[in-house]
């Protein structure tokens, strides 16, 4: 019996924020979570981003997520399937942090990534209407979440039906939790 059939759809997505801009990224979940090749994935300069514009974004993203173990409804996935979407996914990655490193004048693609806060966004679409916002700390030019026992004040719940501006104000105080990069 495939695993497939217990699991729930899972839509996923990344809110980051430098000095220089702020990122919503659309995720998809392959067995782990990977830059989404078909997702809703844009950035918009630090000072034009408000509450209203990080939840628009936000709900555009989780909602273009896709879940492979759900859609090919096997699980472990086809490694040949699971090859192709990796091929197909760096490509839009690269691009979408090659915009990145041109518009705010970064060395290289991985500099526009480091030096930020990340917030995990995560939904059990067919579960609950509530997203969870998970803070991240900083590991040099990563992120990686909180132990159990250190997410007190650093995971955070909204509803996916909540305004944009709501929707917004929470991904904002899980950025303010993280412990970001930054120089």
């Amino acid at each position: 019996m495939s695993d497939a059939k217990v699991h729930v759809r899972k839509a996923r997505a990344h809110l980051i924020r430098t000095r220089k801009y702020i990122a919503v990224i659309s995720m998809d979940t392959r067995g782990g979570s990977f830059f989404s090749t078909t997702g809703w994935s844009t950035f918009i300069d630090h000072k034009d981003a408000n509450p209203e514009w990080i939840g628009e974004n936000l709900r555009k993203a989780l909602e273009t997520s896709r879940d492979y173990i759900v859609e090919w409804g096997e699980y472990p996935l086809p490694r040949e399937k699971n090859l192709e979407e990796d091929k197909k996914s760096f490509p839009v990655y690269m691009d979408f942090w090659t915009r990145v490193q041109e518009k705010y004048g970064f060395k290289d693609w991985r500099e526009a990534q480091t030096k930020s806060a990340l917030v995990f966004a995560n939904w059990e679409c067919e579960q609950t209407d509530q997203i969870r916002f998970s803070a991240s700390r900083g590991r040099g030019t990563s992120h990686s979440a909180w132990s159990t026992n250190e997410n007190q004040g650093k995971v955070f719940h909204v509803s996916i039906n909540a305004s944009d501006e709501e929707l917004g104000a929470v991904a904002l105080q899980a950025l303010d939790a993280c412990q970001p990069n930054y120089a």
